[in-house]
Formats: C-alpha cells, sequence, structure tokens
C-alpha cells in the first residue's frame, strides 16, 4: 500500500518537542490523538494551520487525560478549544 493511501495519526502530547509534533501535523493526519493543553499551545501559540484550519471542520472530538479535566481549575484549554472550534465553524458556515 502507498504511504499516501495510509490513514495517518499523531500524538499531540506535552514533553514531546513541539517542532517535532508540527511536522506530523505536516503530514495532514486524519486522526490526532492530543492532551487538551498541547491542543491549545498549538492552536493559540503557534497558530498551527492544519488545526486552525482543519479541527474546527472535525466529526468527532476526544482529548486524552479527561480523568484530570473533571478536577478543579482543569477545563480551561478544554472550554478555550471548544469554544474556538464552535466559532470557527460558525464563521465557516457563514462563508
Amino acid at each position: 500500500m502507498e504511504y499516501q493511501d495510509q490513514i495517518k495519526a499523531c500524538c499531540l502530547v506535552g514533553g514531546m518537542s513541539v517542532q517535532k509534533q508540527q511536522r506530523l501535523l505536516s503530514y495532514k493526519p486524519a486522526i490526532i490523538i492530543a492532551t487538551p493543553g498541547r491542543l491549545w499551545e498549538l492552536l493559540d501559540d503557534y497558530m498551527e494551520p492544519y488545526l486552525a484550519n482543519g479541527l474546527p471542520m472535525i466529526d468527532t472530538l476526544v482529548l486524552d487525560e479527561a480523568d484530570r479535566m473533571v478536577a478543579d481549575g482543569h477545563f480551561k484549554e478544554l472550554k478555550l478549544i471548544l469554544n474556538y472550534i464552535y466559532n470557527k465553524r460558525v464563521e465557516f458556515k457563514k462563508m
């Protein structure tokens, strides 16, 4: 099977080089597994183009570390991510 025909996936987690994760995103993976903190960092601090343009059009969002999100103070990134997706999706649909 050709590399172009394979389903690509990548992980976005803290403790791994941001540059390496940006390189993985440049392959346009169909599946992205991410912790909320690193996903938001790549969106907000780096304005990663693949995430900025593609994330609002996703059908399913699954974020790692759900157990930590139920603790006080850990909803910030999740709320920011969901607001970003919703607002961009509304904006894209208006165009």
